[in-house]
């Protein structure tokens, strides 16, 4: 009569699991001046915010990773989130063989335990990635109150220039909470 034979499989394994997640929305600018010179205005604005100009793009990175693109031309904004971690995971596995079968077996198990640390590196990046999400999310509301206050002070200045076209600007009174007052003279 045959025995069958415990087998035990070991697997352990390292990998840096890099996730991000991003979002890309319109900018709402009114067309008061050609897109170019509305393009400009909002670069000047963001400019005052910190950010900085590469082409068409201004783009502002922050400590905490977050990273904010506006394409001055196409009227959009990118808002990305990234982070990495370098994780380890080690599964142990047993089963049973029967003499003359133990390297059958033995593989079995080794493709079984690599699928679980695929799990394993799976959950872990499900996890850092709805982590990542979270942080995205909650940032977005200072950003776009922030994008919105850039967007009104670029109209501000259309309005401004539009009115230097039409005539002599006789007043300017500015509220303070985004309302503008001009009064030309034609």
């Amino acid at each position: 009569m045959s025995r069958a034979i415990q087998i035990q499989v070991s697997a352990s394994e390292s990998r840096t699991i890099h996730v991000d997640d991003g979002v890309c929305a319109p900018l709402e600018m009114l067309p008061i001046l050609a897109r170019d010179r509305m393009a400009e205005l909002l670069a000047a604005e963001l400019a005052e915010r910190g950010f900085e100009r590469d082409g068409d793009i201004a783009r502002r990175s922050e400590a905490s990773g977050l990273v904010v693109e506006v394409d001055l031309r196409a009227a959009t904004v990118t808002v990305r989130l990234a982070d990495e971690s370098h994780e380890t995971a080690k599964v142990t596995l047993r089963g049973g063989a029967y003499p003359g079968g133990e390297d059958e077996a033995k593989d079995r198990l080794r493709a079984r335990s690599q699928d679980a640390l695929d799990d394993k590196f799976e959950q872990r990046a499900d996890k850092l990635r709805r982590e990542i999400t979270r942080k995205l999310e909650a940032a977005l509301g200072d950003v776009r109150a922030e994008l919105d206050a850039a967007i009104g002070g670029a109209t501000i200045a259309a309005l401004t220039e539009r009115a230097r076209q039409l005539g002599e600007i006789e007043s300017l009174v500015d509220d303070g909470a985004g309302n503008v007052t001009i009064k030309v003279k034609l």
